[in-house]
């Protein structure tokens, strides 16, 4: 004898602390499907989106999720449906995170007990560790359910292994990082070839602020092999079927393999998902950042209206005498390539102005590091403006190489909302901007070909604060610089190790001081989406005050 399960994946996008309308998509889901599925499997916290942070310390968003989580057991009371929804609630004299499976009257909890405290993550400062997991019977099959980082931890699985499961389903909401789809499926493989079952592994999609989700939820067999995947960086709703025989052995009777995505691909969809996100969950309509003619700006606003439409993004140009003429024509061909609004404000009185008044209190000694950071401040103003007057959203457009160092002013060109590029080094930039230039599929809100001037990614990077200014003047060459910042940052290496690697100890010291004093600016840098193991923000904590030499 055989039994048929048919069983919905929902990969959704739910906002933190939206109760409601989280509530209110979970229900539609259910509504479309109850009829003609066996299980609905939505992913962690998604009732109150993740991570809530310190939402969760606040009583009344425990009782709002607790109340939602009724409305969503009232409507399955009478429904022959099973659900699982991620949701906190109450565990002994604080707060778990549970995965809640209810099936009519039946409402049973299970709770995370691997809390990660680590990177992006501070679960132990919210959560309480739940007791260890038991299977939950689901009509004649053993289910294991766990959450997120407790597929991560071989004690945990195996408990569920001895309790004779038939089945795992892992619910997650597994931020992205360039490296996380490769451990996602090697975790997964130690589950499966361990307990010689199906795994089924669902994940959230979507933008949080730093964090984007990149969905990609799947089904592997007791081999090891992902039988099905879902899209990348979709919000979606899929199902499976799953074939049961009496001796509880389990076939997948629809199959989807998906290739694996480049690193440009992936990198460019979490740009564009985490700044969507960004603006929509915050009420925004439109984004305007400066133009200058060079890579960071074109890339950000190519970026901005793959996004949110070339209705949505305005482009400012804000000239001073140094700028140069060829510049101009960049930040032209940038407003032409993407048919995005413009305006001009040439900023060379406004700076005259200052000056003046400057050096008439400085009696003339007026150093060039303060003319420069002037000129960057002017225009960091005049952007400003911009943004509180329409209430657009500014985007900063610093990459990681010149955070990371300290190239960039504070109160100038690091104002902003938000700064897409936050967690991009400048070489790997320009290798993005020449991919999205061939791209030739009509994926994005942007037109598809070229959208980013050859020349902003040909030309010598400059600042064009002073005269005949070039990045490299100050810097080491960006190809130099992103190896070196790689092993100190994500790599975490001494100066020794880095040494051994072929660099100049000179350049190495000079490297790692700029990054020391450059940690007060990064404090006050805008957010901007994560996409390396070592992001500048959460993941990344040093203090400012700091006499010690890594």
């Amino acid at each position: 004898m055989t039994t048929k399960y048919n069983i919905v994946l929902a990969q959704i996008n739910p906002t933190v602390g939206d109760l409601k309308n989280n509530t209110k998509k979970i229900l539609n889901i259910i509504k479309n499907f109850y009829l003609k599925t066996d299980l609905i499997i939505f992913p962690e916290l998604s009732l109150v989106g993740y991570p809530p942070e310190d939402l969760i310390l606040r009583d009344k968003l425990i009782d709002e999720a607790n109340i939602c989580l009724k409305k969503i057991h009232n409507y399955l009371e009478k429904k022959k449906i099973a659900v699982i929804i991620g949701t906190p609630m109450k565990l002994n004299n604080g707060i778990g995170n549970a995965a809640v499976y209810i099936k009519g009257k039946t409402k049973k909890a299970v709770f995370k007990n691997n809390l990660p405290n680590y990177g992006v993550f501070d679960e132990k400062r919210v959560f309480l560790k739940g007791p260890l997991y038991k299977c939950i019977n689901f009509k004649s099959i053993r289910i294991g359910i766990m959450i997120c980082e407790d597929i991560w931890t071989k004690d945990i699985y195996e408990k569920l292994i001895k309790d004779k499961a038939d089945l795992f389903i892992c619910i997650n909401a597994s931020p992205y990082d360039n490296k996380k789809q490769i451990q996602r499926i090697e975790v997964a493989r130690k589950l499966v070839t361990a307990s010689k079952k199906y795994l089924i592994y669902v994940n959230q999609i979507g933008g949080q602020d730093e964090l984007v989700f990149d969905g990609g939820s799947f089904v592997m067999d007791p081999e090891g092999e992902i039988k099905y995947q879902m899209d990348f960086w979709k919000e979606l709703t899929n199902s499976i079927e799953l074939k049961f025989n009496n001796k509880k052995k389990i076939v997948l009777l629809n199959k989807k393999i998906k290739k694996p995505y480049s690193y440009y691909f992936n990198t460019w969809n979490a740009l564009v998902l985490g700044l969507k996100d960004y603006v929509k969950k915050n009420s925004f309509k439109k984004v305007v950042l400066g133009l200058s003619g060079g890579i960071d700006s074109a890339v950000s606003a190519a970026i901005a209206v793959d996004a949110l439409g070339n209705k949505n993004v305005i482009g400012l140009r804000l000239p001073s005498k140094l700028s140069s003429k060829g510049s101009l024509i960049d930040a032209e061909e940038t407003i032409r390539l993407l048919n995005i609004d413009s305006n001009t404000i040439k900023i060379n009185n406004i700076i005259d102005q200052y000056i003046k008044i400057l050096k008439n209190k400085f009696e003339n000694k007026l150093l060039n590091i303060t003319n420069e950071n002037l000129q960057s401040r002017i225009r960091g103003s005049l952007l400003m403006a911009y943004s509180n007057n329409f209430s657009y959203l500014l985007l900063s457009t610093g990459n990681k190489s010149e955070l990371s160092v300290g190239y960039s002013t504070i109160y100038g060109d690091m104002n902003g909302g938000f700064n897409v590029l936050k967690d991009i080094y400048k070489t790997d930039l320009y290798k993005l901007a020449n991919w999205r230039n061939k791209l030739e599929k009509n994926i994005f809100k942007g037109s598809i070909g070229r959208v980013i001037p050859e020349n902003s990614i040909n030309k010598e990077p400059s600042a064009e604060l002073s005269l005949n200014q070039k990045d490299s003047d100050a810097l080491p060459n960006y190809n130099q610089l992103d190896q070196i910042l790689y092993y100190f940052i994500e790599r975490e290496f001494s100066i020794e190790q880095i040494c051994k690697r072929g660099f100049p100890i000179k350049t190495v010291k000079k490297i790692r001081s700029l990054i020391l004093l450059s940690e007060y600016k990064r404090r006050q840098a805008p957010p901007g989406v994560k996409l390396s193991s070592r992001a500048f923000g959460k993941e990344r904590r040093y203090p400012i005050t700091n006499k010690f030499k890594l």
